[in-house]
């Protein structure tokens, strides 16, 4: 799989333990990250609305080519600090990139899903848009594997990427870790 984003962005959270990653406790969200973009240290700037975050409305990609099994769209993004854990997800798409694997990323902008159910799309095919859709508190990527297609069901599985950077070194097959910059490579 490739990143699913363009640019540096910075893992909020992810690893395997509950000191990296918040998702561990989950089991379908196991191996989940979090991601944003961070400049001088913060993920804003001056204010707070949405459109102020480094990540909103950033594009977000098909990590690998694969089937759309599930798309949820409409879901109002929230003011930040604010959450929606009636919709967990928010605006969100499972994509099937294998035999029991299921790649979801949630929290899309609202009204930006670009694909809908059952497209076959390609690697680094437009998915949609980064929103704050969703039990979320600022607009980010949230990104898991999953063995089942139905989000909150299943187990969680590692996800690998290959041919990306991470703190400005290549790293040809790996996981992210919190407090990684990572970008896909050159």
């Amino acid at each position: 799989m490739r990143l699913p984003f363009d640019g540096e962005w910075l893992v909020a959270w992810g690893g395997r333990t509950l000191k990296e990653n918040h998702h561990a406790v989950a089991p379908d969200q196991r191996f989940a990250y979090d991601l944003v973009i961070e400049k001088d240290g913060k993920t804003h700037a001056e204010g707070n609305p949405n459109e102020n975050h480094f990540c909103w409305n950033q594009p977000i990609y098909a990590p690998a080519a694969g089937k759309v099994v599930f798309v949820k769209d409409g879901v109002e993004d929230n003011a930040p600090g604010k959450m929606n854990p009636s919709e967990a997800a928010g605006n969100y798409v499972v994509l099937e990139i294998g035999a029991e694997e299921y790649a979801l990323m949630a929290h899309f902008r609202n009204g930006s899903v670009a694909v809908k159910t059952d497209d076959a799309v390609k690697q680094g095919e437009l998915l949609g848009r980064c929103g704050n859709s969703g039990n979320s508190s600022e607009p980010h990527l949230h990104f898991h594997l999953q063995t089942k297609p139905k989000f909150g069901e299943g187990e969680g599985l590692p996800a690998e990427f290959v041919g990306f950077l991470a703190d400005r070194k290549v790293v040809a097959r790996g996981e992210l870790r919190r407090r990684q910059l990572v970008r896909n490579g050159e």
